[in-house]
């Protein structure tokens, strides 16, 4: 009775699940790409997994066409004899309070990724993908037809018991696993996989798609048309109702525009910050008039292609991941915030979204300075918009010419450890595929868990940002969940060459922290800026502080050739199986430890050819007004107070290192070099010199070493 393709791609599943574990750890022991074949756009220090391709996702079995579907939701576009849509992830809320029974669902059983309508030969083609599809059998999606794109003709009332009206539906095509049926606005009724339809449903792909011949239904014209999504009751023909509420039965309403749902995102609640305050006020009326998309059959008949939507301004885009944790999402991310924090992933599928500010002065013939831009606990990649976003995204980006991204971090509570961090390198990567990225000058900042985040990225990989801004959140968390270890303040010396700006409010929780912080930076003679804001509570820091983090990291660029390196890592951090390997800083990598137990590794190197201005720390403090807040200004700047010659000298301090590597060229040592090495045990040292590079094994305690130039 009903056509169900079981793939050849399904059949192979467990085959395939083998082969992606053995990639996975090939992809974890694979070295880094070579600093000489990365784009301008990633830094070579970057670590592995800012530099792993993006894996493609399953071509759709039954579908004969393009699968360049646009990466920036709320979007369409022709591409040679289709019409493609791309749907926000995660927006399957219905009125903003649904929630679903069956487990099967995974918080996420009827969310649309992306809708598909083709046409060849004597057939359409009518293709639906979810984001989650763990159970085929779970959701129902209903195409409404306006076959004259008169709204004055045909019914208003969907059919299924669905709850929601449309004016002008002269028919349905309502699809579940179980078949396709054609429901006229007279209430004929037609299951047209008895009468020649085709439905594929491809369980890897989660996509339905639907051909029918044009004898069952005529295609021509220009249509508008509309697709809601919802849990198919047993018949498969039919919605049944969520928790909430029985008389309107619609999670996902498809063809919402970013002018609808691109403004202000509505209220505090996190189920209404997926980009669906638009749809859950119009589904709380029952009303899917909004939301419609024009079809052009005449423009798929002539084949006609699209370039991909890139629009200035806000958008949410999307990416395929290199990891796969499972399908749908944990209850908790879309409940109202409070939650305890958690390091573990909350958001879990393949594909993921990002949020993408473009400034309305990008030119790709000049590339952008890049910002990206962490949420606190309780939010999203949206975070940080709302009525004040352009406090924010104003100064930060627009102004400075800055594109902007914002991660969604794998959830609300994660603090941007394993998967989470892994979410950030994967979304500055995928930027750095669409637009034109100037990787020197890439800074990172977030608020309150943020903060953090982007505190454990800079003192990770300080090659890699120009600047940090650690806006009302300085601590650190680890890769195993602890937070604010007492030694953790040790890491600052890590941002010597990387510009710092830190704020809190004198009414904040998180000002101690903060202070303790800038004690830090000024004990270790590291230059940075810390702001503290009168009065200022901790959550107005989603908005406040951001201009005067702009202004001090404005024009801030990786320094390539730094004349002294302190670099500190805790070896329990790695994580090789995610690419998350911390072995690089500025002119000295490939470094490894020795104890990989042991609580640190250390390396300090000083080149006497770049170390020629003598300084010392001059710290400074005054009061300014910034709008209504009189704020602390406390910052530690080196001053310059003479000079020296340059020498071909190179001091190395080594604590718990195995292995290092030496740049001596970018370290600027051209000739025969003396290095005054200690260690407090067995090290390799590689000295790297033009195309020659020469290997030193060290055993405990001070030796003083000659590199010859050949």
């Amino acid at each position: 009775m009903n056509s169900r393709t079981i793939t050849a791609r399904q059949r192979i599943l467990a085959i395939s699940a083998a082969a992606c574990t053995a990639a996975a750890t090939a992809l974890a022991t694979a070295p880094a790409a070579a600093a000489a074949d990365l784009p301008l756009e990633i830094p070579a220090p970057a670590p592995p997994a800012a530099l792993f391709d993006e894996p493609a996702l399953p071509g759709a079995d039954g579908w004969a066409f393009s699968e360049a579907f646009s990466r920036t939701s709320g979007t369409a576009r022709y591409d040679d004899g289709a019409l493609l849509w791309t749907d926000w992830l995660f927006d399957d809320t219905g009125d903003g309070s649904f929630t679903y029974t069956d487990e099967a669902a995974h918080a996420n059983g009827s969310d649309v990724f992306r809708a598909g309508v083709a046409a060849k030969g004597r057939s359409s083609f009518w293709r639906v993908d979810f984001t989650t599809l763990a159970d085929p059998d779970l959701p129902i999606a209903v195409w409404a037809l306006d076959t004259d794109a008169d709204p004055t003709t045909g019914t208003a009332t969907w059919p299924g018991n669905a709850g929601v009206t449309s004016p002008g539906s002269d028919a349905f095509l309502i699809v579940s696993s179980r078949g396709v049926r054609l429901e006229t606005a007279t209430g004929q009724r037609r299951e047209l996989t008895e009468l020649g339809a085709a439905l594929t449903v491809d369980e890897e792909a989660k996509s339905f798609v639907a051909e029918i011949p044009r004898s069952l239904l005529r295609i021509n014209g220009v249509w508008n048309v509309r697709l809601a999504t919802g849990i198919a009751d047993e018949s498969g023909l039919g919605f049944v109702p969520a928790p909430q509420r029985s008389d309107m039965r619609v999670y996902n309403a498809a063809f919402r525009t970013d002018v609808q749902e691109g403004a202000r995102l509505p209220g505090p609640g996190m189920a209404t910050s997926w980009n669906n305050g638009a749809q859950s006020r119009a589904l709380a009326e029952g009303d899917l008039a909004p939301f419609a998309l024009e079809l052009d059959w005449r423009r798929i008949a002539r084949g006609e292609v699209e370039d991909e939507p890139l629009p200035t301004g806000f958008s949410t885009r999307w990416y395929v991941s290199s990891v796969d944790l499972g399908p749908g999402v944990h209850p908790d991310v879309r409940q109202p915030p409070g939650q305890p924090p958690t390091a573990d992933p909350r958001v879990y599928g393949r594909v993921q979204p990002y949020l993408v500010y473009v400034p309305t002065t990008y030119d790709p013939s000049h590339p952008a300075p890049l910002s990206i831009l962490l949420h606190g606990g309780g939010g999203n990649h949206n975070g940080f918009r709302g009525a004040k976003e352009d406090d924010v995204f104003g100064p930060v980006c627009e102004e400075r010419g800055s594109v902007c991204v914002s991660p969604l971090g794998r959830g609300d509570g994660t603090w941007y450890v394993n998967e989470a961090e892994l979410d950030v390198w994967e979304v500055w990567n995928r930027t750095a595929q669409t637009y034109a990225i100037d990787g020197t000058r890439t800074v990172v900042a977030g608020h309150s868990m943020g903060g953090v985040g982007a505190t454990r990225l800079a003192t990770n990989y300080p090659a890699v940002f120009a600047g940090v801004g650690i806006v009302s959140g300085a601590g650190y968390r680890n890769a195993g969940g602890a937070r604010d270890d007492a030694q953790d303040l040790l890491r600052v010396e890590n941002l010597a060459n990387t510009a710092v700006f830190m704020d809190a409010g004198t009414d904040d929780v998180a000002q101690g922290n903060t202070r303790s912080w800038g004690a830090a930076f000024e004990a270790a003679e590291v230059p940075y800026r810390v702001h503290y804001y009168g009065g200022a509570t901790h959550g107005q820091f989603q908005w406040l502080g951001w201009r005067e983090f702009a202004e001090y990291l404005d024009g801030a660029v990786i320094d390539p050739q730094p004349s002294h390196i302190a670099f500190r890592w805790d070896p329990a951090e790695q994580r090789d199986s995610l690419g998350l390997t911390i072995d690089e800083a500025h002119w000295v990598n490939g470094l490894t430890a020795r104890d990989a137990d042991g609580r640190w590794s250390r390396i300090e190197a000083r080149s006497g050819a770049l170390d020629t201005v003598l300084s010392e720390p001059v710290v400074s403090t005054d009061t300014r007004t910034y709008g209504d807040y009189e704020t602390e200004v406390r910052q530690l700047v080196l001053q310059p107070v003479g000079a020296r010659e340059p020498v071909d000298e190179l001091d190395l301090a080594l604590t718990n290192v195995a292995t290092a590597t030496v740049s001596l060229d970018d370290a600027g040592l051209t000739g025969d070099v003396t290095v005054r090495v200690s260690t407090d045990g067995a090290s390799e040292v590689r000295f790297r010199q033009g195309d020659t590079e020469r290997v030193k094994r060290i055993t405990a305690g001070e030796h003083v070493l000659t590199v010859h130039r050949e």
